[in-house]
């Protein structure tokens, strides 16, 4: 703990350990911890193993203190972070794996909520998969980089998976946590991607269970082996392909909004308000607008859909399941069962 009482996150330097910091989270109510940093792998548009240096971890002991302080300074939900998330431990012991991090978080901690952020589809294990489809206390969301859904792109950027592999690990996921939020990073024009690898890549998402997508144009990096390569893509097509993909995503999410409507969702009230309506975070990686601005940040509770404007899910607190000790909601009163 710092000398004002605040928790610290830790954050990574270039070299071989991580180093204490005060915490200051992205927003009043869902702190980041850094477990991982640096990465080993070697994609052909990617600088960070130059700047970033090769993978190294937090210590679980210390993910495990830094949680419990962030857990009793009130905080509901934690982010687990890093810049090769998946790879965390295998520096300190080949024993150790992500998922048994997670599992020590959930024995020995008593924060409510974690939220996994990036991983990469290698790092997805069934066991993963399944624990998260288990256990409440884990967002059900996931975020896995994808960049191409063409296996002949994915092979010139070096990425370590064939888009076959990436598939089945999504629809693993879909039929284990049917309404799970799953996230992507897709990346446009890189260098010698053609029309038809292009069209593969929109048959490819159109077939999986996305529920967003972060569609980005490539951009040469200075140093790295796609910078150098032949076949740089004009912008005009470069734009006009991220934007075939965005309009298609648009639908698929669209859809997978209207498919909450009449849910129970849990959500963690955020520190933003919009209008009359309290924002909130659902475990699905929604954005829940609750119909009570006076209602705190930083609340879990369950909230029932009742419709979707403008991919914003509104919703009412199902007040008859709301624990004593969550603060009343104004102009309400609990409903007896």
């Amino acid at each position: 703990m710092t000398a004002e009482g605040l928790p610290q996150l830790l954050v990574g330097e270039i070299g071989e350990s991580f180093h204490f910091a005060p915490a200051f989270p992205d927003d009043r109510t869902r702190p980041t911890l850094k477990v991982q940093d640096g990465c080993n792998a070697r994609c052909a548009f990617c600088v960070i193993p130059r700047v970033r240096g090769r993978s190294r971890s937090l210590a679980p002991e210390k993910v495990i203190e830094q949680i419990h302080d962030l857990a009793q300074s009130g905080y509901q939900e934690i982010v687990l972070c890093g810049i090769n998330l998946g790879s965390y431990a295998k520096d300190l012991d080949r024993r150790l794996t992500l998922r048994g991090l997670l599992e020590r978080i959930l024995a020995e901690t008593s924060i409510a909520r974690v939220r996994l952020s990036s991983i990469e589809v290698m790092d997805v294990s069934s066991e993963l998969i399944r624990l998260v489809a288990r256990e409440p206390r884990l967002a059900e969301h996931f975020h896995i980089p994808l960049q191409s859904g063409c296996d002949r792109i994915l092979r010139l950027m070096n990425r370590r998976y064939w888009a076959a592999q990436y598939a089945e690990r999504l629809r693993a996921i879909h039929e284990q946590i049917p309404h799970c939020g799953i996230g992507a990073d897709v990346m446009v024009g890189f260098p010698g991607e053609t029309d038809e690898d292009h069209r593969a890549n929109l048959r490819f998402i159109e077939s999986l269970p996305f529920t967003y997508l972060h569609v980005f144009p490539y951009s040469a990096r200075p140093g790295t082996p796609a910078a150098a390569r032949p076949g740089q893509l004009n912008g005009r097509v470069i734009r006009e392909r991220g934007q075939e993909i965005r309009r298609l995503m648009a639908q698929k999410r669209q859809a997978f909004l209207a498919d909450q409507i009449n849910r129970t969702l849990s959500v963690l009230t955020l520190a933003d308000t919009f209008a009359e309506a309290r924002l909130a975070l659902s475990s699905n990686y929604l954005k829940v607008a609750l119909p009570f601005s006076a209602l705190p940040a930083n609340v879990l509770l369950e909230v029932c859909v009742g419709r979707v404007e403008n991919e914003t899910l509104y919703a009412y607190p199902e007040l008859q399941n709301r624990s004593p000790e969550s603060p009343s909601v104004p102009g309400s009163t609990t409903s007896s069962s």
